[in-house]
């Protein structure tokens, strides 16, 4: 009697470690792109979060060098068959030699403005035209240089679980997605390590939501931090006002992550006025605090 009741206790450990360790999607096959730099991210202070779409409505296979796909199947108009309770957020930790190369746009310098005319000298077309060739041909290069210098990362899947079609709103911020990285501080409470840059202006037009097809996923990227603090750590994903979270997963940073640089102190001034509906959409959008 009494070894059957070990048996059985063993057996209830092996089935609830089973379940924690299950995998909740069938991951795709991750193809990285060409390198030839790989960069170890050791930051000592809070990271602004840039986090790209690399691939939507992946079942099987993702190759990262080719460019991403946004056929009409991808998108849509209207946030048709929205729904909250069918997306899963999943971090893959096992895939210890992924990289990615994390472009952001801030990078890159922007075109003149076609509405600039400069003081004492008249609007010049040809003038004009040839600045902006000039600017977009050194973003062509760079971008190309950028393209083979990586970071180690590690993947991210949104899964659709659905049987049916679900929106992914994109980002007002750069069009991509509301994602931060979060980690359990000394007092065990969860703290943002990234931040967004929520610019006073933001220009928002009419725009395409993200399309995911049932049981197929969108996937993006998070820096594979290190340092000399290890802790839990876990991806906070935001879609139309509701919040998602990974699979909380092991990680190294430096301690000094948690602590709140200037450019958030700067926005939380710019948007003090929580009174002010704009002012308080743009407050929450900071750490996705929603």
């Amino acid at each position: 009697m009494k070894y059957n009741f070990l048996f059985n206790v063993i057996l209830l450990i092996f089935v609830v470690t089973s379940c924690n360790h299950k995998k909740p999607c069938n991951q795709p096959v991750l193809i990285t792109a060409a390198y030839d730099t790989i960069i170890q991210v050791d930051s000592k202070v809070m990271m602004e979060a840039n986090h790209l779409i690399y691939g939507v409505n992946v079942l099987d296979t993702l190759d990262f060098s080719l460019k991403k796909d946004n056929n009409q199947d991808n998108v849509t108009n209207a946030k048709q068959g929205f729904k909250n309770d069918s997306l899963i957020v999943y971090v893959d930790v096992n895939k210890a030699n992924f990289h990615t190369h994390e472009i952001n746009i801030s990078e890159l310098s922007p075109p003149p403005p076609s509405f600039y005319i400069p003081e004492s000298q008249e609007y010049n077309q040809v003038y004009r035209d040839s600045v902006f060739l000039e600017v977009m041909e050194k973003n062509k290069i760079k971008n190309k240089q950028r393209l083979k210098k990586h970071y180690n990362t590690l993947p991210v899947f949104i899964y659709n679980q659905s049987d049916n079609n679900r929106v992914i709103v994109p980002s007002v911020i750069n069009g991509e997605l509301y994602v931060i990285v979060e980690a359990l501080d000394k007092n065990n409470q969860w703290k943002p390590i990234e931040y967004n840059k929520v610019p006073r202006r933001i220009c928002i037009s009419d725009f395409e939501y993200y399309q995911l097809k049932p049981k197929h996923v969108m996937v993006t990227s998070i820096l594979k931090y290190s340092g000399d603090y290890k802790t839990k750590m876990r991806v906070k994903v935001l879609n139309d006002q509701k919040l998602y979270y990974s699979n909380p997963f092991n990680g190294s940073i430096n301690y000094s992550q948690f602590d709140t640089i200037q450019a958030v102190n700067d926005m939380n001034t710019w948007f003090s006025d929580t009174t002010n509906q704009t002012h308080s959409f743009k407050k929450k959008l900071i750490f996705l605090d929603f």
